[in-house]
């Protein structure tokens, strides 16, 4: 899915929160140094990355998450049915044990990272920009603090 289909997924599983007085949970992800990737290997290279960068994704979060692809290499990862922020952080945590291996390409095996940007919401009562906000500033932080990692921001 891309931008737009986020937008649309997003207010539904806020929805959803709201109904069911649910927490939710929204990652904020990018691959870590892609200009290098593109200048380096080619754009052709760059595809393939982020087509694996997507897959990886997908297999390290459950069927229910949804997986959206902003534009160039920036994706969210919209978590319902959480119980705690903890319960959150072990998903960014088994999708950052997903890269850990390299990626194999045609010019040869690149390791591949990402930095993840995780807002936590224990209200169901806050807005789709208030709580991408915060994805995108806890996304920020991990960056800051060396890339390869991720970062949590709590939201109420």
């Amino acid at each position: 899915p891309n931008r737009r289909s986020y937008g649309e997924r997003i207010e539904e599983a806020l929805d959803r929160a709201r109904r069911g007085a649910l927490p939710i949970a929204l990652m904020y992800l990018d691959v870590d140094h892609f200009k290098q990737v593109n200048d380096t290997l080619g754009h052709a290279a760059g595809d393939a990355v982020l087509h694996e960068f997507a897959q990886r994704v997908k297999a390290a979060v459950r069927t229910t998450d949804t997986v959206c692809r902003l534009a160039g290499d920036e994706f969210t990862v919209i978590l319902e049915g959480l119980k705690s922020a903890e319960e959150a952080a072990l998903v960014a945590a088994k999708i950052l044990q997903a890269f850990e291996r390299p990626m194999v390409l045609e010019q040869g095996d690149w390791k591949v990272s990402t930095s993840i940007g995780l807002a936590y919401s224990g209200s169901a009562d806050i807005a789709a920009e208030s709580l991408g906000a915060a994805a995108d500033a806890a996304l920020y932080n991990a960056k800051k603090e060396g890339r390869g990692r991720y970062a949590l921001k709590q939201v109420d």
